[in-house]
Parts: C-alpha cells; structure tokens; sequence
C-alpha cells in the first residue's frame, strides 16, 4: 500500500498534488472542545459534512503525509481522543458544530441533545492508518508506539462487542457503519429501515431501546450485516497492529477473520465475496466494490484474488470503467451513478476505493490497468476538481466539491 513519489514530479502530479494539499488546508478545524478536550481534524467538506469522520480522518491522515505529517499524527490523535476508553470508536464526532435535534436520529447519538458522538462504528481503519503515518514520521518515531495500548484496546472492543458469534468476522448494526451508507447490497437487507427510508429512524430508536449492544440485537433482530469490506479492514488493521506492537496474537486474529472470510463469504460460483444478514447469516448476492475488497489481503490464496481482477475488476461490462472502479459492478440493476442526495454508493467511483485496490493490481502484476485507474482519476480531478465522487461513465465530478479524502489523488498519480 506503500507509495513513493516521483523523483521528477509530471507537470500534472505537480497539479494534483497542489490541488490536494489547498483542500486539506482550507478543510482543516483545530480548536478546544468545550469539556477541554483539544481537537485538530480535517473535516471532509463544508457546509454538508462538517464533523470528523472515523474513516475520512484515517484517510486524511494518509494524505496529509505528503504536504504536512505532523497534521497526520495529530488527526489521528483526534479519532484516539473521540472515543472511550474501553477502545470504543466512534463513527462520527462532534467537535465544533454539533447536529441539530433533527439530524440526532440520522447520526444514531445516545441522546437527541448533547451527545459528543454517535453510538455507531466506522470502518475500522486507525492501526492501518497509524502504521502508514508512523512510516512518514521520521522526524518524531516515537508515533510509532505512543499509542500502542489504545490502539490495542480499539481492536480488542471490535472483537468483544462486535464477533457476536465468535467466528471472526464482526457485525454492523446499521449501514453507515460500513461508510457505505446508501449501497444497494443493504437494500435486501434493511428494506423499509433502508438509510434513505423513514423506517430508518424507527431502527435507530429500537437499537437505542437495547443499548446499541450487538449480541443483543444480533440475537433477536435481521437488521445487522457481516460486512466483508469492514471485516477487511478489520483484518488489514490487525495485521498493522502486529507489526506495529510486535505481537503475533494480531496476526493470528488476522488469520482467522480471513479464513472465515474464505470459508464463509466466498461464493465458489462467481469467485465474489459476499455479507451475510441477519441470524441466519443469509448472503447477500449484491456486486459492489465491497465483494471485491479482499482483494487488498495479500495473504489469501492467489487464485481467488486473481478471479476477483480477472473475472470482475477488468470486465468491461461489471468495474473496468473509463474512470476509477464504480461502486456498484455496471451490469447489476441498482447501478445508479448519477449524483443523488441520500443514495451515494450506487454507482460512482470514488478515490479512496481506486486508491485502496490499486496497489494490489500492482502487487499481482497489473501494472498498465493500475495505471489507467489512476490516470482516469487523475484526469477527473484535473477537470472537476476533488470532488465527492465521480461517474465512472464521463468522469464528470459530483456531489460535495473540496472533498478532503479525493487529495488521496495525488497518492495515485505519483505511484
């Protein structure tokens, strides 16, 4: 995942990379929180999304390490100051701007008024984003291992509260906690307590009933996911930790949510891998950038990863797009990637997932179609500028403009 920069930067990387380093800046929030807590974090884009996001601050993070490491080190110290400490993370905080009571329920607080941050999760990607900072962190390598019982305690909560079966692979309660809020492959899942339906604030308010506890709703409810991206992330933050604290129990927990990501998400007859819902752990047979997230695992069987490229990836009619990997494979009936309000990942490509999957095509030897990934994207950003996303069609930008985790283009240009 590692990326070095050119030692001649092109005329364009040198664009992109000022283009990246202007948004992070102008996107960028520090102060003091009013129960003394400091805080300094990117914010992903004004005026919509104004708070800190668990996984949007892991990739800020990533990208600040080419203009600005020490604003790395400190937005990661801010998601770390977010949560509890019994390693509790939230998927959203609130520092300096704080939800109205209308969007409590959207944001699943623990109270309408006053909450700090959400109950809920996000993709758990700090280890993996403290790993890569701390390799930038030359001029302080104590980063390294400040944290180390932290960060600890984060994944040993994920395992407790979330492995609510105890076969390896956690469970999200809601949608968002993915990140991947509106995508098709929840809609067989959640029907009318879909994020972008009424029903949604009626699951809120029933999960809220039961403390947000995921072995008591897993036990009585459907509404909940084995999510194979988030159990990647898992497993490629696990594997961070590792190496980050020098103990093999990580790895041996990575080995196991992978082995169960083989063993129970897999579908032999398409080579994808596939969520599971509810109590019985039904697949959910929807293509979308999710089901090729294992992808990024380097220690699954070859063979498997190499269906994943060859039969999905580069297949003109599912993700070999003119631009970036669409959200959603393209022969799938939900592809939508037209701009929407409320249903986002149905469709468009994004800079985090191209900046996510390319490195493995380069590991696995794709080297030109890594390439044409990232010059799409890169020609995206140079017409539209960062934006949100982008349809994978036209490369036409849309959404939120100034989008903080885009800057992660300049990353790609340069690989």
């Amino acid at each position: 995942m590692r990326t070095v920069a050119s030692a001649t930067p092109s005329p364009t990387t040198t664009s992109l990379s000022e283009q990246a380093q202007a948004v992070l800046r102008a996107n960028w929030r520090e102060g003091v929180h009013r129960d003394g807590t400091p805080y300094a974090y990117t914010c992903p884009a004004t005026p919509r999304y104004r708070h800190q996001w668990h996984w949007d601050s892991c990739f800020h993070a990533i990208a600040w390490c080419r203009h600005d490491v020490h604003r790395a080190r400190e937005e990661l110290r801010t998601v770390l100051r977010g949560g509890r400490a019994d390693g509790f993370a939230p998927h959203t905080v609130f520092w300096h701007n704080h939800p109205r009571w209308r969007r409590a329920p959207l944001y699943a607080t623990q109270r309408v008024r006053g909450s700090r941050h959400t109950t809920t999760i996000g993709p758990p990607l700090l280890p993996f984003a403290w790993e890569r900072v701390a390799a930038a962190s030359a001029d302080e390598p104590a980063f390294a291992t400040e944290s180390l019982h932290a960060l600890e305690a984060h994944l040993d909560w994920l395992e407790r509260e979330r492995d609510v079966d105890d076969d390896g692979l956690i469970t999200i309660l809601l949608p968002d906690e993915s990140g991947l809020d509106d995508s098709p492959k929840y809609d067989p899942v959640y029907g009318a307590y879909a994020h972008y339906r009424p029903g949604y604030f009626r699951l809120v308010a029933r999960y809220g009933r039961l403390g947000w506890s995921a072995h008591e709703i897993a036990a009585v409810h459907d509404e909940h996911v084995e999510d194979v991206w988030v159990n990647v992330a898992y497993a490629l933050s696990l594997r961070a930790m590792a190496r980050l604290a020098g103990d093999d129990a990580y790895a041996r927990r990575a080995d196991r949510v992978e082995a169960a990501l083989l063993e129970r998400c897999l579908d032999p007859a398409t080579g994808l891998f596939y969520d599971l819902a509810g109590r019985a752990e039904r697949p959910v047979h929807v293509s979308t950038w999710s089901a090729l997230s294992p992808l990024m695992l380097d220690t699954l069987p070859q063979d498997v990863r190499r269906r994943l490229v060859e039969e999905h990836l580069l297949d003109p009619r599912r993700y070999r797009a003119a631009f970036g990997i669409p959200s959603v494979a393209m022969d799938e009936p939900s592809f939508r990637p037209g701009f929407d309000l409320w249903r986002t990942w149905r469709g468009p490509s994004w800079m985090n997932v191209a900046w996510l999957l390319t490195p493995a095509l380069r590991e696995l030897g794709y080297h030109d179609d890594a390439d044409r990934i990232a010059s799409g994207m890169s020609q995206a950003v140079a017409r539209d500028g960062l934006r949100e996303y982008y349809d994978p069609r036209t490369g036409a930008g849309m959404a939120a403009r100034g989008f903080s985790w885009s800057a992660l283009v300049a990353d790609l240009a340069s690989a």
